[in-house]
């Protein structure tokens, strides 16, 4: 019987994490990444952390404030994956 709880919780934060960051757009704050991904502020803080170490997410720093986005290594990911989506080509 298949369980609601995720096998595995940090890869299940840090997904959501990446999909925030997706979906949030021109860059988000530390704290409103927290709120909208519903994770904790440390726990967040550590997972884009690691995201911008490993090349998938980037931030700006303004004054104070660091705004954080994807970047386009999610694409560069799916890349080999996206050859074998399209039909082949008859001759």
């Amino acid at each position: 019987m298949a369980s609601d709880r995720p096998a595995s919780p940090s890869v299940d934060r840090t997904l959501t994490v990446l999909e925030t960051l997706v979906t949030a757009g021109e860059g988000v704050t530390l704290t409103a990444l927290a709120r909208a991904s519903g994770i904790p502020l440390a726990t967040c803080a550590s997972i884009v952390y690691t995201l911008e170490s490993r090349g998938y997410a980037r931030r700006r720093v303004v004054g104070r404030s660091h705004f954080w986005r994807a970047t386009t290594r999610l694409c560069e990911l799916a890349e080999p994956l996206a050859g074998e989506a399209r039909p082949a080509r008859s001759r």
